[in-house]
């Protein structure tokens, strides 16, 4: 089915076009440094009603691409820009949104002078956006290549290094990554043309080309995802960035990796390939455990959701791995609901560690004081805990008890590694809760009651996702 209007194309363009609106937009005093989020704020929800609209014109119960958009680009060779989508996708969109949405919201409210960040991020936006509606391997790597260029300047510019020497070594990490993917999906090309998505995890691996198309699809989407050697850059970058809206984009870069490989990885490996898949399953399944003993004795509260997002994403990755397709679809729908767990969790710490730094104090008993958050961060504490209040819970369950079927003692370490980080952000929930003199933060440093109705928002949609994930969708 075509897609009417080009809406694909529609909602990649918007926050684009938001991002050139930001730049025109003139501060003032008055304004203090908001224009240029209200024009954020407003670009992304303008988007999530375009959104909201291709879900009506999906078939939810059709699992194949669907909405196709085609632009001409090459004749010789003949590439092209196409655009589809499917249910995987449009949650990974809606939720990424949302998660960015959350940032803004935070940013807004304890800073000023954001022009440069709201526009990089809205490329950001915009170019991820970009990879979830494509739907051929070219217009794939375009996107998924693009959308560091923005992330890189915002960590550069906002993440708050001192060390930028760091920052040129993830570059360059990154670059090794996309150079290997792009020769792999030249073979692909060679060989099968230019491939559909829902198409290329069909592929043959013929014994004198299939080794290094997967060595290289392998190498380019785990590159992006903090497992063990990759971790070093990812976690060196992410474990120490204290803005909201800065970790929220570097922490969506794992994601594409995750993405890719659900698009891409084969569903029938070769005997002689997938006996390394053991020491992928073990490479994975300690990385988890170490992440998470780390985070368990680690002070830092951002730390300790750091590794609440790593050992996840591993988790989903070793789901991959087990090459079932309804474990795939699981995938998607604990991805939908984890983005926005981690993203609102994210932001109320963020804004607890803002209240710390503006009055000087520890917030240790913050939450004895300030009610909204207290009630918005237990919440979430709890489901990312693994308690039964989102759809992450029951997805999740899937996909432990198929990794339990795989190799038992894999299994016992994944659930030692989520049982860990879910202890470590109790324990940090139950310090912000144990009331202390010494803490100088009070109920006039709760959060506003629009940040409260935001998070309660969230908290309804995460509610709802448990019952049925796509409830809002009405097929016509």
């Amino acid at each position: 089915m075509s897609s009417p209007f080009a809406i694909l194309s529609l909602i990649v363009c918007v926050p684009f076009l938001g991002m050139l609106f930001v730049l025109t937009s003139k501060e003032n005093a008055d304004s203090q440094g908001h224009n240029s989020s209200n024009v954020a704020l407003f670009t992304i929800v303008a988007n999530l009603v375009l959104i909201w609209r291709v879900f009506m014109l999906v078939d939810e119960k059709r699992l194949k691409l669907q909405l196709f958009e085609k632009f001409d680009w090459l004749s010789v060779p003949d590439i092209n820009i196409v655009f589809a989508v499917d249910n995987l996708s449009l949650m990974m969109i809606l939720a990424v949104h949302l998660v960015i949405l959350m940032g803004i919201v935070l940013v807004r409210a304890t800073s000023q002078g954001q022009k440069s960040l709201m526009a990089f991020v809205l490329l950001f936006l915009s170019m991820t956006t970009g990879l979830f509606v494509s739907a051929d391997i070219f217009s794939f790597f375009i996107f998924f290549e693009a959308m560091l260029l923005p992330l890189f300047m915002i960590i550069g510019m906002f993440g708050g290094f001192k060390r930028p020497e760091k920052l040129g070594g993830f570059f360059i990490y990154n670059l090794i990554g996309a150079f290997i993917l792009f020769t792999g999906i030249l073979l692909i090309y060679k060989y099968y043309g230019s491939l559909s998505l829902d198409k290329s995890f069909k592929i043959l691996w013929h014994k004198n080309f299939g080794w290094y198309i997967w060595s290289a699809l392998a190498f380019g989407f785990i590159s992006r995802i903090p497992i063990w050697p990759f971790h070093y850059w990812i976690s060196s970058i992410n474990s120490k960035i204290h803005n909201p809206l800065v970790f929220l984009a570097s922490s969506i870069l794992p994601l594409s990796g995750i993405y890719g490989l659900i698009r891409f990885w084969p569903r029938h490996i070769p005997l002689e390939i997938s006996q390394y898949f053991v020491w992928l399953n073990v490479v994975g399944a300690v990385t988890m455990l170490f992440i998470a003993l780390i985070a368990f004795i680690h002070k830092e509260a951002q730390y300790k959701i750091f590794a609440f997002v790593t050992v996840y994403y591993i988790m989903y990755l070793l789901g991959i791995f087990s090459q079932n397709e309804l474990i795939m679809l699981n995938i998607g729908y604990a991805l939908f609901s984890f983005l926005m767990v981690f993203g609102a969790l994210e932001v109320l710490s963020g804004y607890i560690y803002y209240q710390e730094q503006q009055n000087g104090s520890d917030a240790k008993g913050f939450l004895c004081r300030a009610k909204r958050l207290s009630l918005a961060y237990s919440f979430l504490t709890c489901a990312a805990a693994g308690f039964p209040v989102s759809a992450m819970f029951i997805n999740n369950f899937l996909i432990l008890s198929e990794l339990f079927t795989i190799n038992i003692q894999m299994g016992v370490v994944l659930m030692l590694s989520c049982t860990i980080v879910a202890a470590t952000l109790i324990s940090e929930m139950f310090r912000l809760k144990t009331d202390t003199k010494e803490c100088q933060l009070g109920k006039d440093n709760d959060i506003s009651l629009g940040l409260f109705i935001f998070m309660m928002f969230i908290v309804f949609l995460l509610l709802m996702s448990f019952i049925k994930p796509l409830w809002f969708v009405i097929s016509e």
